[in-house]
């Protein structure tokens, strides 16, 4: 019994975060990936909406500042954001 319900947890209630993000091979996507997933796992854009994403556009910006971590330039943060409004919920 425990194991059909491990293999039905497995098929049927994959997580957000275990889906491939949309337009994953486009440059602003795999700067997503790329920056976004250094201190943790890499979010699904579809997972927040655009005001949520820009409050925690600016959570991450002070974390970063706060441990160390190298921000992105201005340029990527511009891409990162456009790129999490274009694809928010």
């Amino acid at each position: 019994m425990k194991r059909i319900l491990l293999i039905f947890a497995l098929i049927f209630m994959t997580p957000a975060w275990g889906a491939e993000i949309p337009d994953a091979d486009s440059a602003a996507a795999k700067l997503f990936a790329q920056k976004c997933s250094v201190c943790h796992a890499m979010p699904y854009p579809e997972r927040l909406d655009w005001p949520h994403w820009r409050h925690m556009l600016g959570l991450m910006r002070q974390r970063m500042q706060e441990r160390g971590v190298p921000e992105p330039s201005k340029e990527e943060w511009r891409q990162i954001a456009g790129y999490l409004k274009s694809h928010a919920r």
